[in-house]
């Protein structure tokens, strides 16, 4: 589990977002520099044990390519390729194919962690995917506590769009989606209304 940083030295935020499968957490800038700089982490389990889930947006090195053409002998665009964490675990393909999920999350994504269905999903064409080797994990409490200290911005709920976008380009999105999603709050409870396009205010 991680355990890097002392939250006690950082003010907390007054809000408490609930952390749920299918939450998306965006690294903010207090982890510049550290193994989650601009990471942006799909949450798949989070019970009374823990929280882990896997990172979208950090690209395979050599030996995680070399690991997915051994389980596999396929190669693709790196981009489907992805290190999912610090941490060894099983490898999980994040997919939108309901007759290859073994658990459904919710916007229609699907986990897979069976390497017989890998091979399949190499197969389909015009299939978003990622394949992740790793996992980040948090013990009970942990991760709630970054949170509200401001390590992470999260977002209650996923979607395809968010998730198989470029990798490249998926923090600067999702922290743009964050930032339009928490001024629209704000704006809601005021009953104000917050254009699509500001210019058109």
């Amino acid at each position: 589990m991680t355990n890097r940083f002392n939250t006690s030295e950082l003010m907390p935020f007054d809000s408490t977002p609930e952390i749920t499968p299918g939450s998306l957490l965006i690294a903010t800038a207090s982890l510049s520099d550290t193994l989650f700089q601009q990471a942006v982490i799909l949450v798949l389990q989070s019970n009374e044990l823990g929280i882990f889930g896997v990172i979208l947006n950090q690209p395979a090195n050599d030996e995680i390519k070399f690991a997915w053409r051994q389980l596999t002998g396929q190669t693709f665009d790196d981009r489907f390729l992805v290190r999912g964490g610090p941490i060894d675990g099983p490898v999980f393909a994040i997919h939108q194919n309901h007759n290859l999920g073994e658990i459904e999350m919710p916007g229609g994504i699907f986990v897979t962690a069976q390497a017989n269905k890998f091979r399949e999903l190499a197969n389909l064409k015009n299939t978003h995917y990622r394949i992740a080797f790793g996992i980040a994990g948090w013990k009970p409490g942990q991760l709630q506590s970054e949170v509200n200290h401001g390590l992470w911005y999260c977002s209650e709920s996923s979607t395809a769009d968010q998730i198989f976008c470029d990798p490249i380009d998926l923090w600067s999105e999702a922290m743009d989606r964050h930032g339009r999603n928490t001024i629209r709050g704000i704006l809601g409870k005021a009953n104000l209304h917050f254009p699509d396009n500001p210019l058109n205010n």
